[in-house]
């Protein structure tokens, strides 16, 4: 399950608590470490667009209801002292001094029911939900980070030492073959024929 269905059944459910009360949310986690991932190929724009239409059906539910309220009827109420329609028990004439002695009737406003606030709730609890969500996918990133730094670190360390073992046995090459040219050198000095030196003031002497 992505993430956007998860939200989506979650705000389907605060607008139905009998369904709350005969059995749990079937969407929650199977696991307490158990993770929302997004993925890359979901639709997004359908996931909002069931979102904002499941906020405008509370909004039209609670517009609806203040509606309904707003053009309720009042009911004209009777002087409680001589049943008359046409003053308050404040005004009536008859007994003026029976005003201390009743309390005056005011007609009540109707009180709308207590869904009236489902829209700000569930907007909260829309908020805690992605605020949660962030947190877990901070807290995961900050795993992945700092394992990508373990491993860089041990990448770059076995990496210095390949090339301090690749140094090392270049330098030995390189060795070996200066001592195979040097040893060819003198191989090949010792095989050249010796040619006798010739001393021309030598020469002429003998000749004399």
């Amino acid at each position: 399950m992505n993430f956007m269905s998860y939200v989506a059944e979650v705000s389907r459910e605060w607008g139905e608590p009998n369904a709350r009360d005969m059995g749990r949310m079937t969407s929650q986690p199977k696991a307490k470490g158990e993770m929302y991932i997004l993925n890359d190929g979901m639709n997004m724009k359908a996931e909002i667009a069931a979102m904002e239409r499941r906020l405008e059906e509370l909004e039209m539910n609670q517009m609806q209801e203040v509606q309904a309220i707003s053009q309720t009827p009042l009911q004209a109420m009777p002087c409680a002292i001589c049943r008359s329609y046409e003053h308050l028990v404040d005004e009536c004439p008859t007994i003026p001094t029976e005003r201390e002695m009743l309390p005056p009737q005011y007609q009540q406003p109707a009180q709308a029911p207590q869904q009236a606030s489902n829209l700000e709730q569930a907007m909260v609890n829309l908020c805690k939900v992605v605020g949660d969500f962030v947190g877990k996918q901070e807290a995961i990133n900050a795993q992945i980070n700092q394992r990508i730094d373990r491993m860089e670190s041990t990448l770059n360390k076995r990496m210095d030492e390949i090339q301090n073992d690749m140094a090392q046995k270049l330098d030995i090459l390189q060795d070996s073959i200066s001592r195979l040219a040097n040893l060819n050198i003198v191989q090949e000095k010792e095989n050249s024929p010796s040619q006798p030196y010739q001393n021309s003031k030598g020469i002429h002497e003998v000749e004399a």
